[in-house]
C-alpha cells in the first residue's frame, strides 16, 4: 500500500503556531488541550488498538541491550507504555512526564493496580526541570505537538547524559519531518532506524545515541 506523503497539515500549522506564541502561552493551551483530550479514559485507544501494541513492542525491541539506570518517558498520556518500558527495564528508575493531570491521575492509579514501579510527574519538556541526565529517553508520537524547531531537539539532547540512548517513535510518513533535527545533530548519532506497519498503519522507530 502507498503511503500518504502529505504532511499532517493540521498538527503542523495549528501546534506551529502555537510553539511561537513563547513557551508560557504554549504551555497553557498545551494542558488545556490534552486535559480536554483526556475527559474520556484511555482517548487514543492504546490499551487496546492492535497497532499500538505493535508498535510499543517494536520501540522496546529497538532499545540497544545494557543495562539502564535512569529511563524517561516523554508525553507519557495514561501511563501504558512507561509501565511496560518499567517491566522491560526492572533495575532502571523509570519516570512518565506529561502535561496532563487528568492522564497522570489515571497513569498513577492504573501504576498502583497493578504494582508498576514507574512514577508519574506533570511537566512541561521544554521549560520546566525535567530532573536529568537520563541514559534512556522515549518520546512517542509527541513532536507534532512541541514544533519543529532545533530547539527541541537541543532540549531532549541535553537531558541524556553521554553514552544515553534516545527513542523517537511516531506514524509515518511524519517521521520524516519530525526527525529532521535530530539526523545529523552535533550530540546524537544514528544507530538505526526502523519502519514497521500493522494492518495499512505505519510507523517509524529512529534511534539515537548522546556523543
Amino acid at each position: 500500500m502507498a503511503e500518504d506523503e502529505r504532511p499532517n497539515r493540521i498538527h503542523q500549522l495549528l501546534f506551529g503556531a502555537m510553539s511561537l506564541a513563547g513557551p508560557r502561552v504554549q504551555r497553557r493551551l498545551l494542558r488545556g488541550y490534552f486535559d480536554l483530550w483526556h475527559i474520556r479514559a484511555d482517548p487514543w485507544s492504546v490499551t487496546v488498538d492492535a497497532y499500538e501494541r505493535e508498535k510499543y513492542k517494536a520501540t522496546l525491541e529497538q532499545v540497544p541491550k545494557r543495562d539502564y539506570r535512569r529511563v524517561l518517558d516523554v508525553g507519557c498520556s495514561e501511563g501504558c507504555f512507561t509501565m511496560l518500558a518499567s517491566a522491560a527495564h526492572p533495575e532502571a528508575e523509570t519516570v512518565g512526564a506529561d502535561i496532563s493531570h487528568r492522564a497522570l491521575r489515571r497513569a498513577r492509579e492504573q501504576a498502583a493496580r497493578t504494582g508498576s514501579s514507574a512514577t508519574f510527574v506533570r511537566l512541561d519538556i521544554l521549560t520546566e526541570d525535567a530532573g536529568g541526565p537520563y541514559d534512556l529517553i522515549f518520546v512517542g508520537e509527541l513532536l507534532y505537538y512541541l514544533g519543529n524547531t532545533p530547539a527541541v531537539a537541543d532540549r531532549l539532547a541535553g537531558l541524556l547524559e553521554p553514552g544515553g540512548h534516545l527513542v523517537l517513535t511516531h506514524s509515518r510518513p511524519q517521521a520524516r519531518l519530525l526527525h529532521t533535527h535530530f539526523d545529523g545533530h552535533p550530540r546524537l548519532r544514528s544507530l538505526s532506524n526502523e519502519d514497521g506497519e500493522h494492518d495499512g498503519r505505519f510507523y517509524n522507530v529512529a534511534v539515537y545515541e548522546r556523543t
